[in-house]
């Protein structure tokens, strides 16, 4: 399983955008089927589990595990079919 670690960036830019671009590239990077555990912060990334599904399936990612702990959250995505 691929892991992307985002605990400790720093973009200057929009938060969103920049999760966005990092889901965008996992598509790019996993065959369908593959996994992968995103790590964030929460402090840095302060939105719902349901926006961050949003994203994922924008991305043709699904969110197969989701944990939030001691302000991190990791977000397991999986490629879909297709």
């Amino acid at each position: 399983m691929l892991t992307e670690d985002h605990r400790h960036i720093s973009c200057g830019g929009d938060p969103f955008n920049y999760l966005k671009s990092v889901m965008k590239g996992l598509y790019f990077q996993l065959d369908p089927g593959q996994d992968a555990n995103i790590l964030i912060e929460k402090e840095k990334f302060p939105y719902s589990k349901e926006l961050f599904d949003g994203m994922a399936n924008a991305s043709k990612l699904r969110i197969t595990q989701y944990k939030e702990k001691n302000g991190e959250i990791s977000m397991i995505v999986r490629k879909t079919e297709g």
